[in-house]
């Protein structure tokens, strides 16, 4: 049916109505959808800055590591995601080898590599706000920075025992490259009065013995029989006529027991 003239009218007088309305929501929804975009950049702005702060107060580690095989240290420091322990930033370093330890390897007392270091222990770590976790290395370390009236203790005893501590500091590196430090307070506690160096060589060989002894039997109890067998070769290879030593080789306990057997059925 064709349109009558007041359709036209009517239609014409709406049109604009309509269009008033529709462009009214097309703007509420635009309004909607940037204050949603907004909304969600301004939060993964706060979030992102309040994760960046945890991180800054409680995701920074820093420590100390020593080279048993050169005798120097070095501070280490980065930054990770805290709990999770993912690294996020490159590890920085920086040398801070003592006083001591750079008097041995500079004056000879300990030959150097030729080769840079690749191995290094642990002295102490750091997490966040936590208190600094030593590391076995430490044992050794804080003897090597240990200062009285701002002279280096062990660099000045070394200077006044030229004859011990060529004997005492390769020792010392040898027990480091086995990471035996729990050794070392008592050897240098025996060695800072010592003046005779026969008397050490027997004070201490009779020490780390006794010591070599003990751990090995603690090793084999723990069933950690590979460990305790290794270390009885190094013991052996230091002190191969010591008798308790020797008792503790796997042939001399079997011969042992083989011994007894034969006088029970003797009996």
């Amino acid at each position: 049916m064709p349109a009558t003239a007041a359709d036209s009218a009517s239609q014409s007088s709406t049109d604009p109505l309509v269009a008033l309305r529709s462009s009214k929501k097309r703007s509420r929804r635009r309004f909607f959808l940037n204050a949603k975009f907004w909304l969600i950049v301004l939060s993964t702005i706060i979030l992102g800055g309040v994760l960046f702060l945890i991180i800054l107060a409680t995701g920074s580690v820093q420590g100390t590591e020593f080279s048993p095989t050169h005798f120097q240290t070095r501070r280490f420091s980065f930054y990770e995601i805290p709990l999770l322990r993912w690294q996020i930033t490159p590890i920085h370093r920086v040398s801070n080898t003592p006083e001591t330890a750079r008097f041995l390897t500079q004056s000879k007392t300990l030959p150097l590599p030729n080769q840079a270091p690749t191995v290094w222990h642990l002295v102490e770590v750091e997490r966040g706000a936590s208190e600094a976790a030593p590391g076995d290395a430490a044992l050794l370390v804080d003897h090597l920075r240990l200062m009285e009236n701002s002279v280096a203790v062990w660099k000045q005893w070394s200077v006044d025992h030229p004859k011990l501590a060529k004997e005492l500091w390769p020792k010392i590196a040898d027990l480091a490259n086995r990471e035996l430090y729990v050794l070392m307070p008592r050897i240098l506690e025996l060695t800072r009065d010592a003046d005779d160096l026969a008397d050490w060589k027997q004070s201490i060989d009779r020490y780390l013995a006794s010591e070599y002894v003990t751990l090995i039997r603690d090793m084999r109890d723990a069933g950690r029989d590979e460990l305790a067998d290794a270390l009885l070769a190094e013991a052996l290879a230091e002190q191969p006529d010591n008798p308790e030593l020797q008792s503790l080789m796997p042939d001399a306990n079997s011969s042992t027991g083989d011994a007894s057997d034969g006088g029970a059925e003797t009996t």
